[in-house]
């Protein structure tokens, strides 16, 4: 069976996931893969990437921005005319199944508006900015805001039409899954990403470095500044933030609060994962403050590693943590945050518990085996309801 993959993915875990299962579904499907250029690399260590030219993707210049919407707007349009020219490829390659991740300039890529071909959409991530906006903002100023107004209906439309268009759908919690069909009116099957745990494993010796941890792009709903401080209040003055992407001058604000609270901040960017596996190694402490977050492949990382995880009690986690067993779930409160910060580092058998827990929890229901299993029966089983479409033809007048 042949099955064709797009991304156009930035940094991040959905990379990773996706890095992580494709070996997997090579042993069952003769595998391309779409990237358009300026797309996170996959490496999987095997051949059958085609990148597509995407100048239209570099980074907008300073004087650009100052025209408003237009500059994305013909990005979007450019994206979109892209997209086509992928489709129609795919649809003449004679590929049984596409499997299409997220975009990063509209989140549903308007690849699926234009496939013929059966496709599984796999969304990762709906566009916060339209859906979350009371969390999520692309600026500080409610004059820019009102100037992107063009651009955010136009993005919606497009995500919207695409994901109505995808032959089935695909997500990666319960959590999503409910907010999909809130949003799109759709039912999505849910694959939950899985973490290597042969490679994220506890180190010779665990939390040694006596700092916490908080992984993440450098963007204000990502949870790094709630914390920093709740790190501080529980007494821990050192910090790290593994990110990769930067909200423009965010990395300015946390240094500046990290400052006032006496917190000596060290800030990771671009970093591979055997470094990120030396952080976690070292951490006292794992912090997840994001808000809202989809799934969270950050915890399961660093339960792999057998270190104790403190998240908020929202989105994604609660399917991935049982509070007290696993790692602890809070409110989001920095009271709340730094009492559960205090009692793990304070308590070497909790912490220990908590880590050889999570561990356990990772190696049994979180492993990348068991979620390319599921990916795998979700893209057979789109196949197979197209094939039987096709043999039954259409119905007699």
């Amino acid at each position: 069976m042949k099955l064709h993959v797009f991304h156009n993915l930035p940094s991040g875990g959905g990379a990773r996931a996706l890095s992580s299962v494709l070996p997997h579904l090579r042993e069952r499907f003769e595998v391309v893969i779409h990237a358009p250029e300026g797309s996170a690399p996959v490496c999987d260590g095997t051949a059958g990437i085609r990148t597509w030219p995407f100048p239209e993707g570099a980074r907008i210049p300073r004087t650009a921005r100052l025209l408003g919407p237009l500059p994305y707007l013909r990005r979007l349009s450019a994206f979109d005319a892209l997209c086509r020219r992928i489709a129609d490829s795919i649809d003449d390659s004679g590929a049984d199944c596409v499997l299409v991740h997220n975009s990063m300039y509209v989140a549903a890529p308007p690849l699926l508006s234009h496939l013929r071909t059966p496709s599984l959409y796999y969304c990762y991530e709906f566009p916060r900015h339209i859906h979350d906006g009371d969390l999520i903002r692309r600026s500080g100023s409610r004059v820019a805001e009102a100037a992107l107004v063009p651009l955010t209906r136009r993005e919606g439309r497009m995500d919207s039409a695409a994901v109505s268009h995808a032959g089935s759908v695909a997500t990666l919690s319960s959590y999503m899954a409910g907010r999909l069909a809130g949003i799109y009116g759709v039912s999505a099957g849910v694959v939950r990403p899985g973490v290597d745990s042969g490679f994220f494993s506890p180190g010779p010796v665990a939390g040694n470095g006596g700092y916490a941890v908080s992984a993440g792009a450098l963007w204000p709903y990502k949870g790094h500044d709630l914390a920093i401080t709740a790190a501080a209040g529980a007494g821990l003055r050192e910090f790290v933030i593994v990110a990769d992407r930067e909200y423009p001058g965010f990395r300015e604000t946390l240094e500046k609060l990290a400052a006032s609270s006496g917190t000596r901040l060290l800030i990771l960017r671009g970093i591979d994962d055997r470094e990120l596996l030396s952080i976690y190694r070292s951490a006292a402490v794992v912090i997840c403050c994001q808000k809202s977050e989809p799934y969270g492949l950050v915890p399961l990382e660093a339960m792999a590693c057998g270190r104790p995880v403190v998240a908020v009690r929202e989105g994604g986690f609660v399917e991935n943590i049982e509070d007290g067993v696993t790692g602890i779930l809070v409110e989001r409160s920095v009271e709340a945050v730094a009492s559960a910060v205090a009692s793990v580092t304070a308590d070497r058998a909790l912490a220990a518990s908590l880590g050889s827990a999570g561990r356990a929890f990772v190696e049994a229901r979180r492993t990348v085996d068991l979620a390319a299993l599921a990916l795998a029966d979700q893209i057979e089983a789109v196949i197979r309801r197209s094939r039987s479409a096709r043999a039954t033809g259409p119905a007699s007048p």
